[in-house]
């Protein structure tokens, strides 16, 4: 039976490896991109908090600055198509 303490031990190990293998697949790549990739494959602010070493409400803004530029794209190129409509 495993005790608290090795549990501990086990999960701080975990949260080791977890760190270095997504410092090493995420070479080179923007914090926001780090963000939306791990976000996309399901992590939560707080784990990809973690995993980046920083805070939950960080990770939580740049979900949320994303968001606002993803909804702007959207609705200038519906604007795009919509003009493209009528001038056929």
């Amino acid at each position: 039976m495993v005790t608290e303490r090795q549990f501990e031990q086990i999960m701080n190990r975990l949260d080791t490896l977890i760190k270095i293998t997504a410092i090493n697949a995420f070479q080179g790549k923007s914090i926001a991109d780090v963000v939306n990739i791990l976000s996309d494959l399901g992590f939560q602010n707080k784990d990809i908090a973690m995993i980046l070493g920083t805070k939950a409400t960080y990770v939580a803004n740049i979900r949320y600055m994303m968001r606002k530029q993803r909804a702007k794209k959207e609705k200038s190129e519906k604007k795009i198509d919509t003009k493209e409509v009528e001038r056929k």
